[in-house]
């Protein structure tokens, strides 16, 4: 049995994959280093919604992830991840999450 390769005309006029984390479709992508490059990362990537993505590093810093959540099934399991992600699963449109003063000021990297 052989698989057709997909053309770039397939892959414009399929339904996006959906969110690893939200399950909405994920119109923007962006990839995210499971373990981040600047603490080491530089393998294992999940291509996730850009609000996903955006609350999870609103939510954790680089230290915690590069610990604590390395993967999709620890940062699901953390309860306040959690309940951001089931709101956004009920957004339609783009959600937009902003850093705290002490956020900004350590810059996140833990």
């Amino acid at each position: 049995m052989l698989a057709t390769k997909l053309t770039l005309a397939d892959l414009k006029h399929r339904p996006p994959d959906p969110c690893p984390l939200c399950r909405r479709p994920n119109l923007h992508p962006s990839d995210h280093h499971l373990v981040p490059r600047c603490r080491g990362g530089e393998g294992e990537t999940k291509t996730m919604c850009r609000d996903c993505h955006d609350a999870l590093h609103s939510m954790f810093s680089n230290k915690e992830l590069e610990r604590e959540y390395s993967s999709v099934d620890a940062l699901v399991a953390h309860e306040g991840f959690a309940k951001m992600i089931a709101f956004i699963a009920k957004q339609d449109g783009r959600v937009h999450f902003k850093l705290t003063k002490a956020q900004r000021r350590r810059g996140r990297n833990g």
